[in-house]
């Protein structure tokens, strides 16, 4: 739920403000039916959690309508929108898919124009190579960063590009100098997630850690997650990226008395420092 009654930007609350203080939803739904989807549960499954995405029917239910709201709302919030960080794309949809990316792409030039730093979290790869979307993104890549999910596994995601595919679009965006962050949440097994990280090391700011929800203490081996924490923690050192453990994981290490310097941290605390 949000904290403030706007219709397309919004303070997010629990997990989500984990990720950023401010986040725009434009969309519902997401074609790429991830079965582990938070958005599909709970009352508001019908709305969040269906397999194509729509409009808010909140926004109007076209672009037009959106966008003018959108403006209005950061306009309204630009300067702590700034302060805060920048403004998040987008908790309940795939900002970058092919039915989304003429509005996203209109609300996010607006937001350059305002000098509003964006965050995008996607796994879309195609646009990555689409001119009329990159020239748009390039040009403003010093208030951009482009995350993707990653979980290493294909088969949880029927509809979603590879996660192979999304690891070579990051790796690519990283070396045309975008800020880049992988969203390691949910971790479905630490062995694969451990693997994509050693994959994209050199090439990833930031990497974003958390656990399947709903949070259970019984889901996975904390023998196996220590493991995991500590080699994380070394190739931090040695690739110099940046680690934002979510509370999930934090949580668990409570629950199972393993890896005390995380039980009282604050998100990002367990750090390298930012690659510039």
């Amino acid at each position: 739920m949000s904290k403030t009654k706007n219709l397309a930007i919004y303070r997010p609350n629990g997990a989500a403000a984990e990720y950023s203080t401010w986040a725009c939803n434009l969309y519902n739904g997401c074609s790429h039916t991830c079965n582990y989807c938070y958005c599909k549960r709970g009352v508001f499954g019908h709305i969040l959690g269906k397999d194509v995405p729509e409009i808010k029917v909140q926004l109007g239910g076209e672009p037009g309508k959106a966008y003018h709201l959108f403006c209005q709302e950061l306009d309204k919030y630009r300067n702590q929108i700034i302060t805060d960080g920048g403004l998040f794309f987008s908790f309940s949809t795939d900002p970058m898919l092919r039915e989304e990316i003429n509005l996203t792409l209109r609300c996010i030039e607006y937001a350059f124009s305002q000098q509003v730093p964006v965050i995008i979290l996607t796994k879309a790869t195609w646009w990555v190579r689409e001119d009329c979307v990159m020239g748009t993104l390039y040009a403003h890549r010093d208030l951009l960063t482009i995350g993707f999910t990653l979980t290493g596994h294909d088969e949880l995601e029927p509809g979603a590009p590879a996660n192979v595919s999304r690891q070579t679009a990051l790796i690519y965006l990283s070396k045309m100098q975008f800020r880049t962050f992988a969203s390691m949440e949910p971790v479905i097994d630490f062995v694969s997630s451990l693997a994509i990280i050693r994959t994209i090391a050199s090439d990833c700011q930031e990497f974003r850690i958390g656990l399947l929800s709903p949070y259970s203490k019984k889901r996975y081996d904390s023998a196996q997650c220590e493991r995991f924490i500590r080699e994380v923690q070394r190739l931090s050192k040695e690739h110099n990226f940046r680690i934002l453990w979510k509370e999930s994981i934090r949580r668990f290490c409570r629950d199972w008395s393993i890896c005390p310097d995380l039980h009282n941290s604050v998100l990002g605390d367990s750090v390298a420092e930012t690659k510039k």
